[in-house]
């Protein structure tokens, strides 16, 4: 019988991917541009919550974000991510001595934190890895339980040129838990997040009308 299970990145950045992964992202004008962008897109969507003190950034990834939560007043960020490879490299990336305030190790769909553990929780460059409704919607539910107030989410999403190149392509088959990228329809991702138990307060395309990148302000429902 296979394994229904969410699958978490930890495997996928062992034996120097870490590091890798962290210089695709300076290698050229285009990545770096992307990033200062994604960045501004954070800033942006934090200060539009308010300007939370305490934020959860999971997964981590090797610490690309962490100067936008400087930047936007944060001063209490629990970072963590299932891949050691990861938090070795996020390790020596550290803002300071007290950003983030708690490195952890941990599944984005069984985080290691009690409810309500932040304002607010971030996560990027993840959801668009899952291809399946069902481990979207536990991921959601995962970030509802640990967030008092505000969830951000960076996704993939169509209406845009990027997509409509994507979108020809035959579709991939539905894998468990972290996969291959998928990009998702807007009308349906924001089913999801409604069903989930959120309002949308607002979106940020990182390239409008160009990029496939889009940033959700979510706000808990009751």
């Amino acid at each position: 019988m296979p394994d229904s299970r969410p699958q978490t990145a930890e495997d996928h950045y062992r034996g120097g991917r870490a590091e890798h992964y962290e210089a695709h992202h300076r290698k050229n004008l285009r990545t770096r541009l992307t990033t200062w962008r994604e960045r501004q897109v954070l800033v942006n969507a934090l200060r539009d919550a308010g300007s939370p003190r305490s934020a959860l950034d999971l997964p981590c990834g090797t610490g690309r974000f962490w100067s936008a939560f400087e930047r936007a007043g944060v001063d209490d960020l629990i970072a963590g991510d299932a891949s050691e490879g990861m938090l070795g490299v996020a390790a020596g990336n550290r803002l300071g001595e007290h950003l983030p305030s708690k490195l952890i190790q941990s599944s984005a769909f069984a985080m290691d934190l009690p409810d309500d553990a932040v304002d607010f929780a971030a996560c990027l460059r993840f959801y668009h890895h899952l291809s399946r409704r069902e481990d979207r919607i536990r991921l959601l539910a995962e970030l509802r339980r640990v967030a008092r107030e505000y969830v951000a989410i960076s996704l993939w999403v169509d209406g845009n040129l990027g997509a409509l190149r994507r979108l020809r392509r035959p579709a991939r088959p539905v894998e468990v838990g972290y996969g291959r990228r998928i990009c998702q329809r807007r009308h349906d991702a924001e089913a999801e997040f409604r069903e989930a138990g959120f309002s949308i307060v607002r979106h940020y395309d990182v390239w409008p009308l160009v990029g496939m990148w889009r940033m959700y302000l979510l706000r808990i429902d009751g």
